[in-house]
C-alpha cells in the first residue's frame, strides 16, 4: 500500500470529478456517493500511514529537557515519475508524504469528509446537486497535489488549480450577481498573491538550482546562504541576507493570497456567498489552511534571515488583529465566523514567523475541527430561519437544541476555554510571544494577540447571545437540521473537545509535533494546565465574553450607546478598515483611467496614427503616382528628361 496508496489518495478525487462530469451526473445518488467514497477511502489510506510514522516515532518521546524530540521527522514515502524534460532540466512529478504532509492529510480527507456528508443533507433538492459534488471532488484534488508535493513546480500547478476549484465552488449559485463577484474577486485576488509567489519560486530556482524542497534545504543548509550563488538584479550583485528576504516575501504573496493575509484578505469574506459546506470546506480546513501549510513546508527559505522572520511574524500579528476588530462589528453570521478565520490563521502565520512551525500546525489541526463545527453550525442555523442576519434571530437554543449547544462547545473550543482543544493550542501560540526571538522581541508581540485574544472571545459570545439566546426575532417555525447534517457537527464537536491531553497523552502529542517540526525549528515546551496557565486562559476568556454578556444578554450596557461613544473608531472596524474602498477606489480611478489612458494611446496614435496613417500615406502615393502612369511613351519621355534637368540643375 506504501507504493499505491499515496497515488489512489490523490487521483481518486479527479476519477471522481470526470465520472460525475461525463455520465453519472444524471444519478444524484451516485454522485455523491462516489464524491463521499473516495475522500473516505483516502482517509484510511492516510490513517495507516499515520500509524506506520508514530510507529517509526516509537510513540513520542521526551529528552531530558523536557522538549520534544524529533524522532518521527525521518518517516517518509516519496514516489516520482518524470514528467517534463527540457535540456538538463527535467520535472517530476510526485507524491511526498512526510510527518507535515501526513497530518495535512488527515484534516483535509478527516475533516473534508464530514463536511461531504454535511453536504447531503444541506444540498438535498439543490438543482446542481451532482454538479457540486464534482466541484467538491475537483477541489480535494487539486488540494490534496498541494499537500503530497515534493518540488515548488508541481505545488504552483496545484495552487493554481485549488485557485480554479475554489472559483468554481464560490461562484457556484452563478446566477446570483454577488455569488458570482464573490467568485471573480477570489479569483483574481489570488492572482496577485501568485504573481509574486512564482517570481519568488523563479528566484529560488535559479539561485539554488533546484525546485525540490529537499534538495532545496540542503542548499541553503543550516548555516544560510552561504553556498548559494550571488543573485544579480539588474548587474548589481545582491547580498544573500538581501536576496533571502525578498525571496521570502515574494513567496509569502502566495501565503497572503491563499491563507488570506492583510493585505491580500478582501476575497474571503465575501467568499460566503457559496453554500455552507464550502464555507467549511475551503475557509475552514482546507483551502485557507494551505498557505500555512506552505510555510511550514518551506520554512528553511525563511529561517536564515532574522528579517524574513520578522516579516512572517509580525504580518500575522497584524492580520489577527485587524480580522478580529471587523468581527466585532457584523451580523452576517458567515462573514463574523469569515473574519474569525483570518484572525486565527494570522495566529498560525505568526507562530511560524516566532519559530513555532509545529505549535501553527497543531492549532491548524484542532481549529480545523471546531471552525469548520461553527461553519456548519452556521450552517444548520440559516437552513432553518432563512436569514444570515443574526439580529433577525435569538431564541433558537429552543428550536434547535443540537444545533445550539454543539455550536456553543465549538465557540469554548475557539476562545480557548481550558481543556478544549483550543486551549492547548492557542495557548501554545500566545506561549511564543511571552518569550519571542530577539528579531520580534517587543511589546506589540507581547500584548497585541493577547488582546485580540479576549476580542475574540467577544465577537464570538455576541454572536451566541444575539443568535441562540434572549427574544426570538426569526420568523417562521425553524426545526432541527436532519441526522445528515448534525451528526458529522458532532463528530467535530468531539473532536473539538477532545484532540489535546484529555485523548492524546503528552507522548503522542510530542510525536505529533516531532512530525510537523521541520529541520531548524525551535522544539517547543509543552503547556501544562497548571494555575497560572488556566487562570490566564479564563481572564483572557471572561473579559471578552463578559462584555458580550452585559451587552448582549443583559442588557446592562446599551450597544448604541457603545457605537456611538467609540465614534469614528466603530466605523473604521465597521466599515473594514475602509480597505475594500480604498481597492474599489483605486481600481475606479487609478485603475479605470490607466485603461483609458492605454484605451486612448491604441485609438489615437496606434490605430489613427500609425496602423491607418501608414494607410492612408500609402494610398495616397499609389494615387499620386498612377496619375503618371498614362501608357504614353511621351509622357514617360517627358518625365525623364525633367528628371535629367532637375538631377543636372542639383549639381551645378
Amino acid at each position: 500500500m506504501n507504493e499505491l496508496g499515496p497515488w489512489l489518495i490523490l487521483f481518486l478525487p479527479l476519477l471522481s470529478a470526470a465520472l460525475i462530469a461525463f455520465g453519472l451526473h444524471r444519478s444524484k445518488a451516485l454522485s455523491a456517493g462516489l464524491s463521499i467514497g473516495v475522500v473516505w477511502v483516502g482517509f484510511f489510506i492516510a490513517a495507516g500511514f499515520l500509524v506506520d510514522a508514530f510507529s517509526a516515532a516509537g510513540g513520542g518521546a521526551h529528552g531530558a529537557d523536557g522538549h520534544a524530540v524529533a524522532a518521527g521527522s525521518a518517516w517518509s514515502i516519496h514516489h516520482a515519475i518524470d514528467w517534463i524534460s527540457v535540456g538538463a532540466h527535467t520535472l517530476q512529478y510526485s507524491v511526498f508524504v512526510d510527518g507535515l504532509s501526513l497530518i495535512m492529510l488527515m484534516v483535509v480527507l478527516g475533516v473534508g469528509g464530514l463536511i461531504h456528508i454535511y453536504a447531503l443533507g444541506y444540498m438535498k433538492g439543490d438543482d446542481g446537486f451532482s454538479r457540486f459534488f464534482a466541484y467538491l471532488s475537483l477541489f480535494m484534488f487539486s488540494m490534496l497535489g498541494i499537500v503530497l508535493s515534493d518540488n515548488f513546480f508541481q505545488i504552483f500547478i496545484h495552487w493554481e488549480l485549488v485557485g480554479v476549484s475554489s472559483y468554481l465552488l464560490i461562484g457556484y449559485y452563478y446566477k446570483k450577481p454577488s455569488a458570482s463577484a464573490a467568485g471573480n474577486k477570489a479569483f483574481l485576488t489570488n492572482r496577485v498573491g501568485d504573481f509574486g509567489f512564482m517570481l519568488g519560486i523563479l528566484m529560488l530556482y535559479f539561485a539554488t538550482g533546484t525546485a525540490n524542497f529537499t534538495e532545496m534545504g540542503e542548499v541553503i543548509g543550516a548555516e544560510g546562504w552561504a553556498d548559494v550563488q550571488k543573485f544579480s538584479m539588474l548587474g548589481t550583485a545582491v547580498t544573500n541576507e538581501h536576496f533571502m528576504w525578498v525571496a521570502g516575501a515574494l513567496t509569502l504573496m502566495g501565503v497572503m493570497g491563499k491563507s488570506a493575509q492583510f493585505p491580500l484578505h478582501v476575497w474571503l469574506p465575501d467568499a460566503m456567498e457559496g453554500p455552507t459546506p464550502v464555507s467549511a470546506l475551503i475557509h475552514a480546513a482546507t483551502m485557507v489552511a494551505a498557505g500555512v501549510f506552505l510555510l511550514a513546508r518551506i520554512f528553511f527559505v525563511y529561517l536564515p534571515s532574522d528579517t524574513a522572520m520578522s516579516i512572517v511574524a509580525h504580518l500575522g500579528m497584524f492580520t489577527a488583529f485587524f480580522a478580529a476588530t471587523i468581527a466585532t462589528t457584523q451580523f452576517d453570521i458567515k462573514r463574523i465566523l469569515a473574519f474569525s478565520t483570518l484572525s486565527q490563521l494570522g495566529y498560525m502565520v505568526m507562530a511560524i514567523g516566532l519559530n513555532g512551525t509545529d505549535v501553527a500546525m497543531y492549532h491548524l489541526t484542532t481549529h480545523a475541527f471546531f471552525k469548520a463545527l461553527l461553519f456548519l453550525g452556521a450552517g444548520s442555523v440559516i437552513h432553518a430561519v432563512h436569514t444570515n442576519d443574526i439580529r433577525e434571530m435569538g431564541g433558537l437554543i429552543k428550536k434547535l437544541p443540537i444545533t445550539s449547544w454543539l455550536f456553543l462547545i465549538g465557540t469554548l473550543a475557539l476562545c480557548g476555554f481550558p481543556w478544549l482543544s483550543g486551549f492547548w493550542s492557542k495557548d501554545g501560540v500566545l506561549h511564543l510571544t511571552h518569550a519571542p526571538p530577539a528579531y520580534a522581541d517587543n511589546m506589540l508581540i507581547h500584548w497585541l494577540p493577547t488582546f485580540t485574544a479576549v476580542l475574540t472571545s467577544y465577537y464570538m459570545f455576541r454572536l451566541v447571545f444575539l443568535t441562540f439566546f434572549g427574544k426570538p426575532r426569526y420568523h417562521g417555525e425553524p426545526h432541527e437540521s436532519p441526522p445528515t447534517m448534525w451528526v458529522p457537527m458532532a463528530v467535530l464537536c468531539l473532536l473539538a473537545v477532545i484532540a489535546g491531553p484529555m485523548l492524546f497523552t503528552e507522548d503522542v502529542i510530542a510525536t505529533f509535533r516531532s512530525l510537523t517540526r521541520p529541520a531548524g525549528s525551535s522544539p517547543f515546551h509543552h503547556i501544562h494546565a497548571d494555575a497560572n496557565t488556566v487562570i490566564h486562559a479564563l481572564l483572557i476568556f471572561g473579559v471578552g465574553a463578559g462584555a458580550a454578556w452585559v451587552t448582549f444578554s443583559r442588557g446592562w450596557v446599551d450597544p448604541e450607546r457603545i457605537k456611538k461613544a467609540l465614534g469614528p473608531i466603530h466605523r473604521l472596524f465597521d466599515n473594514r478598515w475602509y480597505i475594500d474602498d480604498l481597492y474599489t477606489w483605486i481600481v475606479n480611478n487609478i485603475q479605470q483611467n490607466f485603461a483609458r489612458l492605454c484605451d486612448g494611446f491604441d485609438r489615437i496614435v496606434i490605430i489613427s496614427g500609425l496602423v491607418n496613417g501608414s494607410a492612408f500615406t500609402t494610398r495616397a502615393l499609389g494615387a499620386l503616382s498612377a496619375r503618371y502612369q498614362t501608357g504614353s511613351v511621351r509622357t514617360y519621355a517627358m518625365l525623364f528628361v525633367a528628371g535629367v534637368a532637375a538631377l543636372l540643375a542639383l549639381t551645378l
